[in-house]
């Protein structure tokens, strides 16, 4: 692979999306996995993935200082694009045990920081489900395309122009 000179701090931190994308297995699909919402009802990854939409599944914990910090990001993103072409799922997880969420905290938090976007519950355990390796750090991001492959994953914090930077070259390298 032949690295470029990178200008902006942006097109860095997409460089390592589109680096780790490509690590990433070709046919890798939506993730066979059911997880507890707040709402208490069991929701299937695929009432999200592969519905015609980007799918950003943003895992994060509560407690954790940067996925704090990229909340109101991500929630601005999925605002501006829900009723497009993308939308944002959180999976929720205990930090920094990586342990099962507490719903309680869950709820608080999301109640307190105005989320929309649909919240599920989990643990660092069905991370690797997702196509996405071991749980090493939160946040971490997982993007799928519209028609549910995994295409690429970043581990720390994302804003929403980084998401659209990312989306628009990938598309870009489509055609």
């Amino acid at each position: 692979m032949t690295l470029v000179p990178i200008r902006r701090p942006a097109a860095l931190i997409l460089s390592l999306l589109l680096v780790t994308a490509w690590s990433l297995t070709a046919t890798a699909e939506s993730p066979d996995v059911t997880l507890t919402g707040l709402d208490g009802r069991q929701h299937h990854l695929s009432e999200y993935i592969g519905k015609g939409q980007w799918v950003l599944l943003n895992i994060w914990g509560p407690r954790c200082p940067p996925c704090i910090e990229e909340m109101p990001e991500l929630q601005q993103f999925h605002d501006k694009h829900s009723d497009k072409d993308a939308i944002v799922v959180g999976m929720a997880i205990d930090y920094p045990s990586f342990g099962p969420a507490r719903p309680t905290d869950v709820q608080r938090f999301v109640d307190q920081h105005g989320i929309s976007f649909p919240i599920l519950l989990g643990d660092a355990a069905i991370v690797e489900k997702f196509g996405g390796g071991p749980l090493e750090a939160t946040p971490m991001m997982l993007a799928y395309r519209p028609d549910g492959v995994l295409v690429g994953l970043q581990v720390g914090q994302m804003t929403g122009e980084l998401i659209e930077i990312f989306i628009e070259e990938y598309e870009a390298g489509q055609r």
